[in-house]
């Protein structure tokens, strides 16, 4: 009902920007690069005018933190500068004001689910949904991993972005 009333009310080109959030537990390593490699996708498609995107964590011990360095790191080459970046707690205003909540794995997806209440449940899911082709449904936590980890990350979350960007491109009919 919310994407029809979107589709009448705010026409191809118009006003109305989809919003998106990206979350995982600290929000300082996955989701910081989930946002920033969704900014770059959403530039390089012409649609970061159509859609913002903010990142926030579960857990996150203390806010104002820059991401980890192996998360800028594996960004970096690709001409993603995400340094700029700080955590945040998820906090219960942002259910009513993102139309997506990806979380990166199942602990972050039932965090969410527990405190978001029922009248916004239907806007979280996990980020991997978005790439079913790649056979796994999260984005595995790379704190305590090496540099393979976080290219991991990457490759996966590459793939949910396509998928994630062609989703609501195709839905609120975008380009």
């Amino acid at each position: 009902m919310l994407k029809l009333f979107n589709r009448f009310f705010y026409p191809k080109n118009d006003a109305y920007q989809v919003s998106v959030l990206m979350v995982c537990t600290a929000n300082y390593c996955r989701s910081p690069m989930a946002e920033g490699m969704l900014r770059r996708e959403l530039i390089e498609r012409g649609l970061s005018q159509c859609i913002t995107v903010d990142s926030a964590g579960t857990h996150v011990s203390k806010n104002g933190q820059c991401p980890d360095a192996r998360a800028q790191n594996a960004v970096l080459p690709r001409g993603i500068k995400i340094n700029g970046l700080r955590s945040r707690s998820i906090q219960r205003t942002d259910f009513a004001e993102f139309d997506y909540i990806l979380a990166m794995d199942n602990n972050n997806y039932r965090s969410l689910s527990t405190i978001c209440s029922s009248e916004y449940q239907h806007k979280l899911a996990l980020i991997m949904s978005f790439a079913p082709e790649i056979g796994v449904t999260e984005v595995p936590d790379p704190y305590y991993s090496n540099k393979a980890g976080f290219q991991q990350v990457y490759t996966f979350l590459e793939q949910a972005i396509l998928g994630l960007v062609d989703s609501i491109d195709k839905e609120y009919s975008l380009s």
